[in-house]
């Protein structure tokens, strides 16, 4: 008798979950791979269309031989009068990637997101006619390069990682661009630096670690309404701000990956103490450990620099994990000098102000 109370509970649980309405239970599925929402529709007749109308794509290639055709049944299958939203495909075919990407283009899809970091070797180019007046978020990932492509209007979030980038200035065809992510790319040779120009660019991230000497030579930031900056690993040589009248906060991040050559100590001095210049008018700055020991060996080179901050209002170094080491007096004093009041901390997390 108990077994079968509780597989009469277990049948009732069931009942009620596939009684849930056919919109909530594709909102649902949109969060799962596409092809294990695609086997629902084997559980019973209920569940036989619901996946025609999910509102997002999860495609993930791995181990997957008929991937392609997979991805041309979903498409030709599902219910084209339920549009879909988002598009995340992980894939080591480019002729997929691309046939993909160009799908979600002419339908008028708001995000789409790429991964061909499984993929080894060979650089593939995303083609520069490419343009939408939809498309809101892009995430490109993996062994691909980068040029100015034609303009995405609606582009407010763009992610990149070990993208190459083909042109020193690519991002000007994103007008209304607001946040810009550069996790481990690099520049074509040739190129001595990169400029990030948006006229409504709020959030800048730049993380490099990977590369030996330094990934970018030069940043060139105009950007007069940016509030958020961080940068992470190698600092470049040269770091170029032009007006950041409304930069509030600030994350530095000095460090390297062991995975290459330790940099020259004394030009990551220089190259740090140049980009707190640039970054002067910052209203919060958040410090990491590394960062704070290579001030600390910096005294002399921060007073001939004069490299204290303008408006600060806070001053945050970040403690190593599970550690608590003293802040050096001096560089705490000196970065407020011009900004007594401005609060110290030791917050172990970057928290980064609401916009």
């Amino acid at each position: 008798m108990k077994r079968m109370a509780v597989a009469s509970t277990s049948g009732d649980q069931e009942d009620r979950f596939s009684l849930l309405p056919d919109v909530l239970l594709a909102f649902i599925l949109s969060f799962v791979d596409t092809k294990l929402a695609v086997q629902t529709s084997i559980l019973s007749k209920r569940w036989e269309n619901v996946w025609k109308i999910i509102p997002a794509l999860n495609l993930d290639s791995f181990g997957f031989a008929a991937f392609d055709l997979f991805i041309e049944k979903v498409l030709s299958l599902r219910d084209s009068s339920i549009k879909i939203e988002s598009i995340n495909i992980k894939v080591t075919d480019y002729k997929i990637m691309d046939r993909v990407f160009d799908y979600a283009l002419s339908h008028g899809i708001h995000k789409f997101s790429v991964d061909t970091s499984q993929r080894d070797g060979g650089i593939h180019s995303i083609p520069s006619f490419r343009a939408s007046d939809v498309l809101s978020s892009l995430s490109l990932k993996g062994m691909l390069e980068l040029g100015k492509l034609l303009t995405f209007k609606r582009l407010v979030s763009l992610r990149l990682e070990r993208v190459r980038l083909a042109e020193a200035e690519p991002f000007s065809c994103y007008p209304n661009l607001k946040e810009l992510f550069l996790v481990n790319c690099m520049l074509m040779t040739g190129l001595g630096g990169l400029e990030v120009v948006g006229s409504k660019l709020l959030k800048l991230i730049v993380s490099s670690c990977f590369y030996d000497p330094i990934p970018y030579e030069r940043i060139v930031i105009v950007t007069p309404k940016l509030v958020v900056f961080e940068l992470k690993g190698l600092v470049p040589v040269l770091v170029e701000g032009f007006d950041l009248p409304d930069l509030d906060t600030i994350h530095i991040d000095c460090f390297y990956s062991t995975s290459v050559l330790e940099p020259n100590r004394f030009q990551q001095k220089l190259n740090l103490i140049a980009t707190l210049k640039c970054l002067r008018k910052a209203k919060c700055a958040h410090l990491s450990p590394t960062t704070a020991e290579i001030l600390s060996t910096s005294h002399n080179l921060m007073v001939q620099e004069k490299c204290s901050f303008k408006n600060l209002k806070l001053l945050n170094f970040i403690p190593p994990p599970y550690e608590r080491e003293p802040v050096d007096a001096f560089v705490a004093n000196y970065l407020r000098k011009d900004c007594p009041q401005a609060a110290l901390e030791t917050w172990h997390r970057c928290v980064g102000t609401k916009r």
